[in-house]
């Protein structure tokens, strides 16, 4: 019963989709920090992540097993442990014993890898808008001053028509009263796209808001800590997934071009043999 309820607990705290994602940010995250970690810090990351991946991103590792599996002592682990958390590689959960209300090893959960995470926003400077009027795009705001001006002057009615309208509607009703809320959830949408296939337009495919709804609802029963890395990660596995499925179609209309071409060859060559058998 004990390692269901762990289950249970971790699945609540994966950051990830994918082992593929898990992988891929943990690199970033070592190229990132590339002359911060020493090869005992990525050796302990490392080890963590292995132990990640049936629950992408969140493993339960006492400071000891982790020790054992990198021989070495408790101590530097947990050195480490803390180097890692203030780097924002890792989040340590503390867990609660459901019967005994004991605290118990923390549930380790890996970050999603966010570049320029002091200017987060930044991702949203130059988004591909169009308006539902027009193809006329406007800037958003780039910086904290321009936020706070937008709340203290006209608030959501600004960001209103500089958010195409699909995700606006469903995004804005979580944010009421919080515009820099709904401007960070946007940025986070603008950048994780981004990472994956910058041409794909969000507005244009309801798989966004779909994943956008699952999210904020686990959100608000709370399952989830960090919004935007998870939003950052989920968005990520979204713009892959349309990604896929539009070289799928753009494969099928090829094959199918070809096919026509080669019927139409066919039907020309047996028209010829047909009308040389009636010459003869």
């Amino acid at each position: 019963m004990g390692g269901e309820t762990m289950t249970i607990y971790l699945s609540d705290h994966a950051t990830f989709n994918s082992t593929q994602e898990l992988n891929y940010n943990v690199s970033q995250h070592e190229q990132a920090n590339h002359e911060k970690l020493t090869a005992s810090n990525r050796t302990v990351l490392r080890f963590i992540a292995r132990y990640s991946v049936k629950y992408a991103g969140a493993s339960h590792l006492k400071a000891s097993t982790i020790a054992e599996g990198t021989e070495k002592s408790e101590r530097t682990v947990r050195r480490i442990l803390s180097k890692l958390e203030a780097l924002n590689i890792i989040e340590r959960v503390t867990f609660t014993r459901p019967k005994s209300g004991g605290t118990g090893a923390n549930i380790i959960v890996i970050q999603p890898f966010l570049s320029e995470r002091v200017a987060d926003r930044q991702a949203a400077e130059n988004p591909r808008h169009a308006s539902d009027e027009g193809g006329n795009s406007r800037k958003e705001p780039s910086s904290k001053r321009e936020i706070q001006n937008y709340t203290n002057e006209t608030g959501t009615a600004m960001l209103r028509h500089a958010i195409p309208k699909r995700l606006y509607d469903v995004m804005a009703p979580f944010f009421e009263g919080d515009v820099e809320g709904l401007y960070n959830a946007i940025g986070t949408l603008y950048k994780s796209k981004a990472s994956v296939d910058p041409s794909i337009l969000c507005e244009e495919h309801s798989d966004y808001t779909g994943a956008f709804m699952n999210v904020m609802r686990r959100f608000k029963e709370g399952y989830i800590r960090n919004l935007n890395g998870y939003l950052y990660s989920t968005w990520q596995a979204v713009t892959s997934t349309i990604s896929r499925r539009e070289a799928r179609r753009e494969s099928r209309g090829s094959t199918s071009g070809l096919s026509d071409w080669f019927a139409q060859e066919l039907s020309r060559e047996i028209s010829q043999e047909v009308a040389e058998g009636i010459a003869t």
